[in-house]
């Protein structure tokens, strides 16, 4: 452990990529693949795409997320004697807060997969969505058109922007 003690102080988070060496052979031991994106992908088409995403490693963006909260949380307890520790802001290190002001998790700080994935996405509940067996739900998804109810409350509301993709942000210029 004392090998992986330097990745628990704030100011050399941005090692975080040594948890990688470490994290794939949990899912594979006899892997050479270090990229948890790519290990993810391999085990998806090796299952031929009938994996759960349980089953699966999380991508970088999760896994960079959950190093982060642990690495505040270490860091924490490693002050806790301390009369008056120096403790930064959490919502700076993979926590954010909820409508109430509670402190909650940030799973991912980007999309979870591009716009046009998203809406190829579908759940087969019946008569209403609810966990566990909607799969859009356990994702943190929203339903979408292509799922097989289509008045459900998972819906997304008019209110939510849409992402409409175009082939150049400069369009405007001359």
């Amino acid at each position: 452990m004392t090998g992986l003690s330097h990745l628990l102080k704030w100011e050399n988070l941005h090692n975080w990529w040594l948890t990688k060496y470490f994290f794939a052979p949990l899912y594979v031991h006899s892997t050479r693949t270090i990229d948890v994106n790519t290990l993810r992908h391999q085990l998806f088409c090796a299952r031929r795409g009938e994996a759960e995403s349980s089953q699966l490693p999380p991508c970088k963006d999760c896994l960079f997320m959950h190093a982060m909260r642990a690495n505040y949380q270490a860091a924490i307890w490693r002050r806790s004697l301390k009369t008056q520790p120096s403790v930064p802001d959490p919502k700076e290190s993979g926590w954010t807060t909820d409508d109430e002001g509670k402190l909650a998790i940030e799973w991912m700080s980007g999309l979870p997969a591009p716009d046009a994935v998203l809406q190829l996405l579908t759940c087969k509940c019946t008569r209403s969505c609810k966990l566990p067996e909607c799969t859009c739900l356990t994702n943190g998804l929203k339903c979408t058109d292509m799922c097989k109810l289509q008045t459900c409350s998972n819906q997304p509301s008019e209110e939510e922007p849409t992402v409409e993709l175009t082939d150049s942000d400069d369009d405007d210029v001359d």
